[in-house]
Formats: C-alpha cells, sequence, structure tokens
C-alpha cells in the first residue's frame, strides 16, 4: 500500500509538470515566498534519492541532500527523475532496519528506523510539497489543472468524504 500511495503523488505531480510552462517552473512566486516550483519538485525528490541511497548502508540523512539545482530548473529532468523513483520505488520488496541521521546545528542524533517507516516519512514530506505547490497553482498559475486530492493527505480526504456524506 505505501508504494501505490507514493508512486500516485508522483504521478500526481508528472501530471503538474506535464501542463506547466518552462518559465513558470522556475519562476519565483510571491504566493510562496518567492519560492519556485522546481524548488518543491527537486526538494521532494532529493528525499527519496536520500532514501534510497540509504538501502545500500542502512543508515539515511535527509540533511546531506545533493540539492541538484537542474531539477529545479528543467522540467524534462524532473520527469525523468520522477520516473525514475517511480521505477525504485517499485522495486522495494521488503521492510528492513535503517538508522535515521539528522543534524541539529552541531550535534547529530540517530534514532532506529525502518524502510517502511521512511517511505510513510516522504509520503507526509511529499503531500506537504504538493499542498504548497497547490496554492502557487491555485493563486498564480491557473491554467494549470489540478486533481481535487492533489496536495491533501489520505486521511484529510477520508474525511472530507464522510462529512460530504453526513450533509
Amino acid at each position: 500500500m505505501l508504494k501505490q500511495i507514493s508512486i500516485k503523488q508522483l504521478v500526481q505531480l508528472k501530471s503538474i509538470l506535464n501542463q506547466i510552462d518552462d518559465l513558470d517552473y522556475a519562476k519565483p512566486l510571491s504566493v510562496i515566498e518567492n519560492s519556485t516550483i522546481g524548488k518543491h519538485v527537486r526538494h521532494i525528490l532529493e528525499f527519496y534519492e536520500c532514501l534510497f541511497n540509504a538501502l545500500n548502508k542502512n543508515e539515511v540523512c535527509y540533511d546531506d541532500r545533493k540539492r541538484n539545482l537542474i531539477l529545479e530548473e528543467s522540467i524534462r529532468f524532473a520527469n525523468e527523475c520522477i520516473t525514475g523513483v517511480i521505477e525504485k520505488i517499485n522495486l522495494i520488496d521488503i521492510n528492513k532496519r535503517i538508522l535515521l541521521k539528522s543534524k541539529y546545528g552541531m550535534d547529530e542524533l540517530f534514532v532506529e528506523s525502518s524502510l517502511y517507516r521512511e517511505i510513510t516519512y516522504n509520503i507526509e514530506h511529499t503531500v506537504h510539497h504538493l499542498a504548497i505547490i497547490r496554492i502557487a497553482v491555485s493563486n498564480q498559475l491557473k491554467y494549470i489543472s489540478i486533481d481535487e486530492g492533489f496536495g491533501y493527505a489520505d486521511s484529510t480526504i477520508n474525511y472530507l468524504q464522510t462529512q460530504k456524506i453526513a450533509s
């Protein structure tokens, strides 16, 4: 189930990238504090890459991202990376222990985790950035069509559906 949710989010992200104008992808947008859609896409993808890189050494550190600026500027490259992430997600077949390394100031913290827990974290992290992308698109890039559930956590979608049924 985790794999399907991750892939669903990434496919939704691709649907936005397939509609966005090249200039708008890398343009600072005031509604998101002059950040760009590309920066949020890069951030999502680099967290997944950190996780995949961890599979060989059983330790993940999201603070040690590459920060590949090409992902912020090239829709084509971002789409290729999304396809690669989806392929890697599909290859996951078992849960395993992973050590999560986090850096706070000069300190490092190590916490026991697992692959499935970190996939769950990536899902929640992706929702957060998709929500920001939704705000940007809804306010400043109105030519882009957004799915109703884009940028919402599954729990929020479920809650909203129960409210519709109740009313």
